[in-house]
């Protein structure tokens, strides 16, 4: 089990993920060597870490979709296997319901999700049935639920003012790269991350503030199932009426237990992910939903059996990180220059 106190150390980082940890430790009124101990056993025992996750203008950039997978009995180790090798597949798990997997695909354009969800699937063991819905807008992710474990004065003394937009930009390779070292160690060092890329401190730095605070990319801290302490993911599948789909997108985003709130195009229109105590949770989602926006259904209800790969990140039986697959962020094109998509 995380303490009480390790549980504190990581909702101060959900919030701020790269803050100082003399920062974090003023908050928890500790001192910045025992946070930065505390932190270091909690990543290196895979119970916690921060990872790059698409941000609120990430659909600007680059492309997204869920997959629904079903499959043989027989292939499904394979099949789970050859899925969380893949970059493009960030997040593969086992589901209840009438699919057996649910997978959130990247890509870097449009050209390159068409390929995956055309040319891959004949080389997956297995599958006996696919469904695929794209996603066009994002009102909640996941790197915006809080634990809430901080009290609320001390949770507003993490946050931190928003850096200046930049002007639209083409994130480049050198991005891409940055990123996908983050993605082994979120909390990297600006130096570290600049000798890796082969740049200065300086350049690492205002390159990834630069992606951050564009939008197209935030950092999250996400955790194994020993900090959830008894939550249990739930997607709702929903076709809401289009002219109330964004209000109900906006009502779910709003929810403390929401993690995902996303328009999709599909025989759905929105999918909501949410963590609860009790499956019950859900029902009086659905009759939340039924009063504000009347003519919606329920295409499909799943409840996460096991999480194989959480963005990237390799997870265990107990859900702890044991190793990374990054995302594909960004790749040049043939003639030399950044891929743009929209």
């Amino acid at each position: 089990m995380i303490s009480e106190l390790d549980l504190e150390i990581v909702n101060a980082l959900q919030i701020n993920p790269r803050a100082e940890w003399s920062r974090v430790a003023d908050v928890l009124e500790l001192s910045g060597p025992t946070v930065a101990r505390r932190w270091q056993a909690l990543s290196e025992q895979g119970l916690a870490w921060i990872t790059p996750s698409p941000g609120p203008r990430y659909l600007s950039a680059g492309w997204s979709a869920f997959i629904q997978l079903s499959s043989l009995p027989s292939e499904n180790e394979a099949l789970v296997r050859q899925l969380c090798a893949e970059p493009a597949y960030g997040t593969v798990s086992l589901v209840s319901g009438s699919h057996d997997l649910f997978v959130d695909c990247f890509a870097s354009s449009h050209e390159e999700l068409m390929d995956i969800v055309t040319g891959s699937f004949p080389s997956l063991p297995g599958i006996t049935h696919r469904e695929v819905v794209f996603v066009t807008k994002l009102y909640r992710q996941a790197s915006e639920w809080r634990s809430g474990t901080l009290e609320p004065s001390r949770a507003r003394l993490m946050s931190t003012e928003p850096l200046p937009a930049p002007a639209a930009y083409s994130p480049d390779t050198l991005d891409a790269t940055l990123l996908e070292e983050l993605a082994s160690d979120g909390r990297a060092s600006w130096a570290d991350l600049g000798a890796a890329c082969g740049v200065s401190p300086q350049t690492a730095r205002r390159r990834v503030e630069r992606v951050l605070a564009s939008g197209y990319m935030t950092l999250r801290c996400d955790t194994s199932g020993a900090a959830n302490r008894g939550l249990r993911e739930v997607t709702l599948m929903l076709n809401v009426p289009a002219r109330d789909v964004d209000d109900v997108g906006r009502y779910f985003a709003a929810q403390p237990n929401c993690r995902l709130s996303a328009q999709v195009l599909g025989a759905q229109n929105l999918v909501v992910t949410l963590w609860v105590r009790d499956y019950l949770e859900a029902q009086a989602f659905e009759r939340e939903l039924a009063e504000r926006a009347p003519g919606s259904s329920v295409i499909s209800r799943q409840a996460v059996v096991r999480t194989y790969k959480r963005l990237g990140h390799i997870l265990d039986e107990s859900g702890r990180s044991r190793s990374v697959v990054p995302l594909p962020l960004w790749r040049e094109t043939l003639d030399g220059t950044p891929s743009t998509n929209r």
